[in-house]
């Protein structure tokens, strides 16, 4: 049953970042206050809960084992990476060539995904703080 549910986990993972890749990108392209702004967010909300989310079922399945910990530390690093690089991303004011990005909504989607870089960092300190 553990090993399913890891399998499971990883799925949430790999489709949480595929989602964090694919959508967050499109919160640039609109204002803060466009109709279509909020069910992006969510998306993206949606993907770094299914990320964080493999991360835990993982960690609580096998109680905190070592090997496991390991995993968890490299899935999170992996997160880590994508985080920065999307925020770097948003930052930058010509990332669509061609296309207008809103300032706002690129600040705010930069300062969430150093938010989500953040948490990573935060939750692999505690990774290996509790052992």
């Amino acid at each position: 049953m553990q090993w399913l549910l890891t399998l499971l986990s990883l799925v949430a993972y790999i489709g949480g970042l595929i989602l964090l890749i694919k959508v967050t990108p499109g919160l640039s392209k609109r204002a803060y206050d466009d109709m279509l702004f909020i069910p992006i967010a969510a998306g993206t909300i949606f993907g770094a809960m299914l990320s964080f989310g493999a991360i835990g079922v993982t960690f609580a399945a096998f109680g905190g084992n070592t090997a496991v910990r390991v995993v968890d530390a490299l899935l999170l690093v992996i997160f880590l990476i994508i985080a920065l690089r999307m925020a770097f991303r948003s930052f930058r004011p010509n990332q669509y060539l061609g296309t207008d990005t809103f300032r706002v909504s690129r600040m705010l989607t930069g300062s969430f995904c150093l938010l989500l870089a953040a948490v990573a960092v935060y939750i692999l300190v505690l990774l290996f703080q509790i052992a």
